[in-house]
């Protein structure tokens, strides 16, 4: 039983290898009718590179809080449309509001003590000048006994008075010179009084200032207890609930996310190191979201940011492009399909992709040779004639300037393919014929000339002539796939730019095998079709 599963296995192997003999090699056709071909064609080509992103509002503010304590009102919820300075939230404000009456009991506190104070001070001057009356007069006094002592010593040395009135004139003089120290002493401790007084003047000064600073913050933290927007915009995130307490401690917490203005968002994308060269700001954006799959909304690249991203060695950047959201359709956060929109050129010829990537499997055909016509019969010199009318000796010398120039242009194709630079040789090719173009041409002729070169430069930048790759696309010939190779431009999903070579528009290029017909069961593959089909 095993050997007869075995052989039955082995049986229909060998039909499926016989089969797929027969379809890539069977067959009496022309070998022509064995491949898929397009057609190359003209018309517009995009090149892009696609990514995913996020939507995102183009400003956002962050709204916290600066005290701790209880949510006891909120004014605002998801969606909703607030104002600069609109009141969002509000904290328990009972232990802030006594706070700040404690610190208003403190200042009027200090204001009392200012004016105790302020009313010793005028103590103490009062006291100091009472002092300096006391030791005016108390000098006074002095000199007045100091001038009888000074009478009567005279009068005793003439005898006119008696030796006791001579120590009593001294005696009072003494009593006076007492007086006149204990006056001194007296204005001395009013001075200190008043210094004293001062000092305590300016500590309670001191103490005001203090005591208003706290009232200040108390109040500042009562006022922080009402949560205000702090621009005009629509609340996208509400992180609070009413009783909740949030504690501001180290940090302040989140209690609304406020988008600035929703009709203008941005396109958040991460592209790859390889894309990114080729990104600048100003170039055009389209993408979809899954919310409103058939729309394709426009965006503009604004900004390309250094700062990389690794993810599992795979770097990447991030790309910031604006959009216009006047429906509001676009919301926060939605995931973007992104096209980045790198170059694009309109009337250009182009082939399918999978022309570049198909390879024959049999033998290869010559390549062919188109048969180039005279310089004097090729459209660029056809037109340079008619723009600027050149009389027949001066197209004569033109048709012998594109000759000289079309020999450099030879031996730069002639270098090895590893040291050839078509791009450069074509530069210098143009360069060769209009600045010796110029030399023949008359006064008249100048303006006509910088105009239409101005024009044709113009236009080969935007087709892209003379840069690109070097690639190879098949045409069906009699003797198998005939090798043509191109030189290619930019590319999109489907096709590819083709800038230089001899492709025309209207040729066929091969783009893959072709299927077996119904009409192969004669051939000599057909009886593994007719197997296949289940056919008789």
């Amino acid at each position: 039983m095993k050997k007869t599963k075995t052989w039955l296995i082995l049986a229909v192997l060998l039909i499926a290898v016989l089969g797929l003999a027969a379809l890539l090699l069977g067959g009496n056709r022309g070998e022509a009718e064995a491949y898929r071909t397009a057609t190359a064609r003209t018309g517009d080509i995009k090149a892009t590179v696609a990514s995913t992103g996020k939507l995102a509002p183009l400003h956002t503010v962050k709204v916290g809080s600066q005290v701790s304590g209880n949510i006891k009102e909120l004014y605002a919820d998801y969606n909703s449309v607030v104002k600069k300075d609109q009141v969002v939230a509000l904290i328990d404000p009972e232990i802030y509001q006594a706070h700040v009456k404690q610190a208003e009991a403190q200042l009027n506190k200090a204001k009392v003590n200012l004016l105790k104070a302020q009313k010793e001070t005028a103590a103490a001057r009062a006291a100091q000048n009472n002092a300096q009356a006391q030791l005016f007069a108390a000098r006074a006094i002095f000199r007045e006994a100091e001038l009888d002592h000074q009478r009567k010593a005279k009068l005793t040395q003439r005898r006119a008075i008696s030796t006791s009135q001579l120590d009593a004139a001294l005696a009072r003089k003494d009593n006076a010179q007492g007086s006149v120290r204990m006056a001194q002493a007296k204005l001395v401790s009013a001075q200190a009084q008043i210094d004293k007084a001062l000092a305590l003047e300016k500590f309670a000064t001191a103490e005001i200032a203090a005591r208003e600073a706290e009232l200040q913050l108390a109040v500042m933290k009562l006022n922080h207890c009402t949560i205000r927007s702090p621009i005009d915009g629509v609340v996208i995130t509400r992180a609070v609930d009413v009783g909740q307490t949030v504690a501001a401690s180290l940090q302040s917490p989140l209690l609304f996310i406020i988008a600035e203005d929703l009709k203008r968002m941005q396109v958040e994308v991460d592209v790859s190191e390889a894309d990114v060269g080729q990104i600048r700001p100003g170039q055009e954006v389209e993408f979809t979201v899954d919310a409103f799959q058939e729309q394709r909304f426009q965006a503009k690249v604004n900004q390309v940011r250094n700062s990389a991203t690794s993810i599992q060695n795979v770097v990447t950047y991030k790309i910031v492009a604006d959009v216009d959201n006047d429906r509001l359709l676009l919301r926060p956060g939605m995931t973007a399909n992104v096209t980045i929109v790198l170059a694009t050129v309109g009337d250009t010829l182009k082939i399918p992709n999978a022309a570049l990537r198909f390879k024959p499997l049999g033998k290869i055909g010559q390549t062919r040779k188109a048969k180039r016509p005279p310089i004097s019969e090729r459209p660029f010199f056809k037109k340079v004639v008619r723009v600027l009318s050149l009389d027949q000796a001066q197209a004569r010398e033109f048709e012998a300037i594109l000759g000289r120039a079309k020999q450099q242009l030879k031996a730069a194709y002639s270098l090895p393919e590893d040291n050839r630079d078509p791009a450069q040789a074509w530069r210098a090719f143009f360069k060769q014929v209009f600045s010796e173009l110029h030399t023949i041409l008359r006064q008249e002729q100048y303006a006509r000339f910088a105009a239409f070169r101005a024009a044709f430069h113009k236009a080969r930048h935007q087709r892209g002539q003379g840069r690109g790759r070097r690639a190879t696309v098949y045409l069906a010939g009699e003797d198998g796939p005939v090798a043509l190779p191109i030189h290619v431009g930019i590319s999109d999903e489907t096709e590819t730019q083709v800038i230089g070579g001899e492709l025309k528009a209207g040729d066929k290029v091969i783009v893959g095998l072709a299927l077996a017909s119904e009409g192969d069961a004669a051939t000599s593959g057909g009886m593994f079709m007719k197997f296949f089909r289940g056919g008789k």
